[in-house]
């Protein structure tokens, strides 16, 4: 039983105008636990309370002990492996954020879905494809992968055909480019995912996979995914050109095959270049081009390339139900002072303190008013500011004496609004002939 008292609500009201015996129990100081969160649902300054109550009470950083981070038993001790549920079980889905109505609320949610998928969160994304280039490699990305996989306790297999070392001892590390077969391979990956309950598989570079060793994606995303209920990251370098060996008319594109299939879509972008397009953008200049798009003979890669500060994610995430949510992300390279230094027993790494991904409006440098302020300069043409407008031979602007003059012209139209809203009037059109207008009498003749 509650001994909250409530106020007054309007479900109370109806309730009591159809059953007056349940009185005791509205205006009374005890009712059943079942009805007070009804009320408490239905009562706008007590769900806001509540709610900001609730807000107050957690704090932004996590324990080192969450148990909703950390799995401290990850081993699979045999059965059928169910598949991954969107709520983790649960059946109650109120909770559940709906679709965001406010700015904050918006960037909130945006923040939630990239966490969930680097976070290796349950049923967030089955299948994330990477993409990049010269200009921005995904080395920063898969790190964090794995450091939040480590954290978590969750296996990781490493198929790699990139390097020759292993990116930490805890990492399982097949190197597909020692004369592995794509049968061969599949078992090496079912090898090292069968003993435990959830596993991250990467593969540095899906081009190889598919031009070298002739697997098939289909093959290798229902292993991962379908029979063991793991995660799958693979990266596709874009600057690659694709095989022109296989002329089966009837086959997609690698790239087009992925994107098909992938649950979740990152683009690796230079935040270097991401600032100079904004630049541009604000200015109504052209986009640059940046490495081999410049067309330059032998420029490969930008100076400004691999930015050390961050790397700009374009996310595409994918639901169920075919809908698509896209966001703009900036992720700074991790540090040792965001992860706790106790480890827990069977922890290689600390559990993550705080969220660091953020999304791109919220980086200061992106939305500095220096810049801004810069960039508006050079747009308006300041002395001192550096621009490159183009010149031109005729001037687009009106001084203060035309501006004035033409404040002064009446539109033949300005007579007609006087009138508008009368009874039976609607639109029209005045017009008076002019001393300098040409009319010709011998037209109305012809």
């Amino acid at each position: 039983m509650s001994t909250t008292m409530i106020p007054m609500t309007d479900i109370d009201r109806r309730i009591l105008r159809e059953l007056p015996d349940f009185a005791i129990h509205v205006q009374g100081d005890k009712v059943p636990d079942w009805f007070a969160n009804i009320r408490i649902f239905f009562h706008p300054a007590v769900r806001t309370t509540a709610s900001s109550i609730t807000r107050a009470s957690k704090t932004d950083i996590r324990s080192r002990t969450s148990k909703e981070w950390f799995k401290p038993d990850n081993r699979h001790r045999g059965g059928i492996r169910k598949p991954r549920t969107r709520f983790d079980g649960r059946k109650d889905i109120t909770h559940v954020m709906h679709h965001p109505k406010t700015l904050a609320q918006f960037e909130r949610h945006a923040v939630h879905l990239m966490a969930s998928v680097l976070g290796l969160r349950r049923a967030s994304s089955p299948f994330t494809l990477v993409l990049d280039d010269l200009n921005q490699r995904a080395t920063p990305l898969l790190n964090e992968f794995m450091y939040r996989a480590l954290s978590r306790n969750v296996n990781i297999v490493y198929v790699s055909f990139e390097s020759k070392r292993t990116p930490h001892p805890s990492v399982t590390f097949i190197p597909a480019w020692d004369g592995l077969t794509g049968a061969t391979l599949l078992n090496e990956v079912e090898q090292a995912m069968k003993n435990f309950t959830d596993s991250l598989v990467i593969v540095d570079s899906l081009h190889e996979l598919f031009a070298l060793k002739d697997m098939s994606m289909n093959a290798l995303f229902a292993l991962v995914a379908v029979q063991y209920n793991s995660l799958l990251v693979g990266v596709y370098h874009q600057d690659l050109a694709p095989d022109t060996t296989k002329t089966d008319p009837y086959t997609p594109p690698p790239l087009n095959l992925l994107k098909y299939l992938a649950t979740t879509i990152i683009e690796c972008k230079s935040f270097a270049h991401v600032l100079a397009a904004k630049a541009a953008a604000a200015r109504s200049l052209p986009e640059p081009t940046f490495g081999l798009l410049q067309g330059a003979e032998g420029i490969i890669q930008c100076l400004d390339a691999n930015d050390t500060r961050g790397i700009v994610l374009d996310a595409e995430f994918r639901r169920k139900s075919g809908r698509a949510e896209k966001g703009k992300y900036f992720l700074r390279p991790s540090r040792g002072s965001d992860y706790h230094e106790a480890l827990l027993p069977g922890q290689v790494m600390g559990t993550l303190k705080k969220e660091f991904v953020t999304t791109l409006d919220k980086n200061p440098v992106y939305m500095s008013d220096e810049v801004i302020g810069l960039v508006n300069a050079a747009a308006n043409g300041n002395v001192g500011a550096k621009t490159d407008i183009v010149e031109s031979t005729f001037e687009l602007g009106l001084t203060e004496k035309q501006k004035a003059a033409r404040g002064e012209v009446v539109l033949p139209y300005f007579d007609a609004q006087k009138t508008m809203g009368e009874a039976g009037e609607g639109g029209r059109i005045l017009y008076d002939m002019g001393s300098e207008d040409d009319f010709d009498e011998e037209e109305d003749e012809i």
